[in-house]
């Protein structure tokens, strides 16, 4: 009798190790599931906004901020893009993107100068409302042509006269250059808010965000302010171009590492008088980001992954155990390219 309810309880206990076990894989599954859907819907929405708002308040300035010479620093060139995607070089290496806008509280309309001054020199243009202390500010338009763009911030400004002319003194931008009655000046908002932004992730899986500027407006070196973690568990993001070049309003879909879209030719290789006919036929960008679930499961198999309809592909090889993956694909209309009709 004893033997019987050792063996009676033996079983039972078995029962319930494989029932507790089923049920501590169904929980696993569900959090890993949860947690991976939390944190791709959490990257596709900011990325969303982020990629809507490029080229806000720059759009309605392209003309003129496509005469800027190039650089091969995204946020040291003024040319007129909306954002730039920056190749991984393969379906397995995440891309990264740059988003270039303007947080000023008006439009950003051209300021005459009305007087000659030199780039380090007090700027007098016709605007009586359009600078405050501390915005960031764009000089267009001067001589030497391969230095005729200037950057720097706004230290003081003078009450207007009668015909709406301001003083705007500003720090020294650091270029020789003068600028003319031709010349134009341009607020591109607060320097102390992000006009330049770039997006990558990190061998860990962190999504991040960089501001390309510092406090006082100049480059920043990504430690002032430091990278700014947005998400984690993302694994991969993969971007591309939507062009309407023959204007029959289908998308036709290129990568960052296509010729005239690379990040060389958009900031410095593409001459300025192309590159407004360029920008002209670029509708939306799409995003693919791979997100993984933050429970590890040693029964998983090797897991394949897809974006695009193929474009990108690849295999997590399971290596003892696998996690659980999710993707998520969105477009995003250029919209204020759109609205604007380079």
């Amino acid at each position: 009798e004893l033997m019987v309810g050792v063996v009676i309880g033996l079983i039972a206990i078995l029962v319930v190790y494989q029932v507790f076990a089923a049920a501590e894989g169904i929980k696993r599954n569900t959090t890993s599931v949860g947690d991976a859907q939390q944190n791709g819907l959490l990257s596709s929405f900011m990325l969303g906004i982020e990629l809507a708002n490029a080229g806000n308040g720059v759009a309605t300035a392209a003309r003129d901020l496509g005469a800027c010479p190039g650089s091969a620093n995204f946020a040291q060139t003024w040319r007129p893009i909306p954002v730039m995607i920056v190749d991984g070089g393969g379906p397995n290496i995440p891309d990264s993107f740059m988003v270039s806008y303007s947080v000023s509280n008006a439009v950003i309309a051209p300021a005459p100068f009305t007087t000659t001054a030199a780039a380090n020199a007090d700027y007098t243009v016709q605007s009586p409302t359009g600078f405050q202390v501390n915005d960031l500010i764009v000089a267009v338009g001067g001589t030497p042509a391969t230095s005729g763009c200037a950057a720097s911030k706004v230290t003081a400004v003078s009450a207007a006269d009668v015909n709406g002319v301001v003083t705007v003194s500003h720090t020294d931008p650091g270029v020789g250059a003068t600028f003319g009655n031709s010349a134009m000046l341009f607020n591109m908002g607060p320097a102390a808010s992000a006009q330049k932004v770039r997006y990558d992730l990190t061998a860990a899986g962190i999504l991040r965000s960089t501001a390309l500027f510092k406090t006082d407006g100049t480059p920043n070196d990504d430690t002032s302010p430091p990278p700014n973690p947005l998400a984690s568990n993302v694994v991969n993001m993969k971007l591309q171009y939507g062009l309407d070049t023959d204007k029959d309003g289908v998308l036709e879909w290129v990568s960052a590492g296509t010729s005239p879209w690379t990040p060389t030719e958009l900031m410095s290789g593409t001459p300025a008088n192309n590159l407004i006919v360029q920008l002209k036929t670029l509708k939306a960008v799409r995003i693919g980001i791979v997100v993984r679930g933050e429970q590890w499961d040693r029964d998983a198999p090797d897991v394949p992954w897809s974006l695009f309809g193929g474009a990108y592909s690849g295999t997590f090889v399971r290596a003892g155990g696998n996690y659980r993956y999710r993707t998520y694909e969105t477009v995003i209309p250029i919209r204020n390219e759109l609205w604007n009709s380079l």
